[in-house]
C-alpha cells in the first residue's frame, strides 16, 4: 500500500488565475501604463482583466507584498509612490547584495556566461530600442551576477527587492540613459569580473549603484517640481 502511494502520479499545478492576473498587473505597472499613485478601482480592473472581484483582490495582495502596490484605508489599492527615502533604502539593500555577489564570484572564479550574454544584448540594441528592452537586459546582467554565487538565499533576497528596483525605473523612465550609454556602463562592470580584479570590480559596481541612486533621486525631485 505504501509503495503504491509513493508511486502515485504527481499532478503539476497550472498557473492560477490569481497569478495570471498578478502578472498582467505587474506588467502594466513596470511598462509605465499606470501612473504613480493611481488608484486601481476594483470594479474597473476586474472588468478589464475579465476576472472576479475576489480574484482581483487576491492578485493585488501579491503585488502589495512585492512593494508595487499599497493599500490605504480611504483610497483602497494604489500604485506605490516612491520617495527619496524609498529609493535610498532599496538601493542600499541592492548594493549590499550585489557587492557581496561580486566578491564571491571573483573568489570562486565562477563563469558568468549569462552576464556576458546580457552585455552582448545591450551592445546590439539600437538607439531607438524600446525602454523595456534596455531595462530587461540591464536587470538580466545584475541577476546573473547574483545567480553566479550559487547561493539560493542570496537569489531569493535579491528577488524580494527586484520588483521595487524595476518600479524605480518604470516611474522615472524618461530620465533613463540611452542604450549605448547603458551598454558602455555594463561593459565596464563586466571587465573586472572576467579579469578577476576584485578591487576594480567593487569600485565600479559601487560607483554604478551610487550614481543610479543619485540619478533616480534627482529625477524624482524634478518630477515633483513639475507637479507642484
Amino acid at each position: 500500500m505504501e509503495e503504491e502511494e509513493h508511486g502515485a502520479a504527481i499532478r503539476l499545478r497550472t498557473v492560477s488565475v490569481v497569478d495570471a492576473a498578478a502578472d498582467a498587473l505587474r506588467q502594466m505597472i513596470l511598462d509605465g501604463v499606470l501612473e504613480p499613485g493611481e488608484r486601481l478601482r476594483e470594479t474597473d480592473f476586474s472588468r478589464r482583466l475579465g476576472i472576479a472581484r475576489h480574484t482581483f483582490r487576491a492578485a493585488t495582495q501579491i503585488l502589495i507584498g512585492e512593494g508595487l502596490l499599497r493599500r490605504s484605508p480611504n483610497r483602497g489599492v494604489q500604485l506605490a509612490v516612491l520617495d527619496a527615502d524609498d529609493i535610498a533604502d532599496i538601493f542600499r539593500l541592492r548594493s549590499a547584495l550585489e557587492l557581496e555577489a561580486v566578491r564571491q564570484v571573483i573568489r570562486s572564479g565562477a563563469p558568468i556566461p549569462a552576464a556576458e550574454n546580457a552585455v552582448a544584448r545591450l551592445n546590439q540594441l539600437p538607439a531607438s530600442a524600446p525602454w523595456r528592452s534596455v531595462v530587461d537586459a540591464d536587470m538580466d546582467f545584475h541577476r546573473a551576477v547574483i545567480d553566479a554565487t550559487g547561493s539560493e538565499r542570496m537569489t531569493r533576497a535579491y528577488a524580494s527587492v527586484q520588483s521595487e528596483i524595476l518600479l524605480c525605473m518604470a516611474q522615472l523612465k524618461p530620465h533613463y540613459d540611452h542604450p549605448d550609454e547603458v551598454a558602455q556602463e555594463h561593459r565596464e562592470l563586466l571587465e573586472p569580473l572576467v579579469d578577476g580584479d576584485m578591487k576594480l570590480a567593487e569600485k565600479r559596481f559601487r560607483a554604478h549603484l551610487d550614481e543610479a541612486t543619485d540619478n533616480l533621486t534627482r529625477a524624482l525631485n524634478a518630477r515633483e517640481e513639475v507637479t507642484i
